[in-house]
């Protein structure tokens, strides 16, 4: 399939890509439609109909480097897309700001857009700030879900996430907390599988947490899921205590999903 043309943003300082929009909205009162859509873990066919019909109907989509290509190449090839491409750490808070920048002006402009957001725009997304923003503005975003890599990565995985006799909890948490810090750590509940968020790359930290501070025994066992519904989707197995040194060994391909608990293992077991 041939690749669509996209405006990036690729240099905090660098704003002249995005005044074209600015420039015209002080000659339009006409207002616009803003839907905040879940992109799923990355494999187009994993996107719902409803984010499928925005993608094709909208005008401008915001999207971040966290959207897959693959999902990418549904756009329309004359539907202009910005994408955030240093909407990572220490840019977070500015490369945010102009994504919401972007998308208000072209509402005052009265285009369609959507912000496309990885997985579920609710779950560790900023789907809820965004939705604040424009709701501030006068703008109510249409929440459309979508597929998270919290319930599809262990899945595709073959790991169910609540099991009888095993597990009969699911907690979900993110690996990095404000300003990119490490969050606090949930105690261990051995009928519990905690999926963990933008973890992987500091899993020797969170899993030293989770022995010191959240009382995980060591062999707890957990997986690593890379690039979850993708054609190279690999697992890494290990425990709390060895996964850290496993990844170090045979390395890591972002994004992955840290799941700890023993619901890892209930089907591996029965093979």
């Amino acid at each position: 399939m041939q690749k669509k043309d996209f405006v990036i943003n690729d240099n905090n300082d660098n704003t002249q890509n995005l005044c074209h929009v600015t420039n015209e909205l002080s000659h339009s009162n006409k207002r616009g439609i803003i839907r905040l859509v879940g992109a799923g873990p990355g494999d187009p066919k994993l996107l719902t109909l409803s984010a499928y019909q925005a993608i094709q109907e909208a005008d401008l989509i915001l999207s971040d480097k966290l959207v897959s290509d693959e999902v990418l190449e549904l756009i329309p090839k004359h539907t202009e897309v910005f994408i955030a491409a240093r909407k990572f750490c220490a840019n977070v808070e500015a490369a945010q700001a102009e994504l919401n920048r972007v998308g208000l002006d072209a509402l005052n402009l009265g285009k369609h857009v959507v912000r496309l957001k990885q997985g579920d725009p609710f779950l560790f997304g900023r789907g809820g700030e965004e939705f604040l923003f424009y709701q501030s503005h006068g703008y109510i975003p249409q929440v459309i879900p979508g597929v998270s890599s919290c319930m599809s990565a262990p899945l595709l995985a073959n790991i169910p996430v609540t099991h009888r006799g095993v597990a009969s909890q699911f907690l979900v948490c993110t690996g990095t907390g404000k300003k990119n810090t490490i969050p606090e750590i949930p105690a261990y509940n051995p009928i519990r599988t905690t999926v963990f968020l933008m973890a992987c790359h500091r899993i020797r930290d969170i899993t030293k947490d989770l022995m010191e501070k959240g009382n995980y025994p060591s062999d707890c066992p957990c997986v690593v899921i890379e690039k979850a519904s993708f054609m190279d989707q690999r697992e890494i197995r290990g425990t709390v205590s060895t996964i850290a040194d496993i990844i170090d060994r045979e390395g890591h391909t972002p994004p992955g999903t840290f799941v700890v608990g023993h619901a890892c293992t209930v089907l591996s077991k029965q093979l």
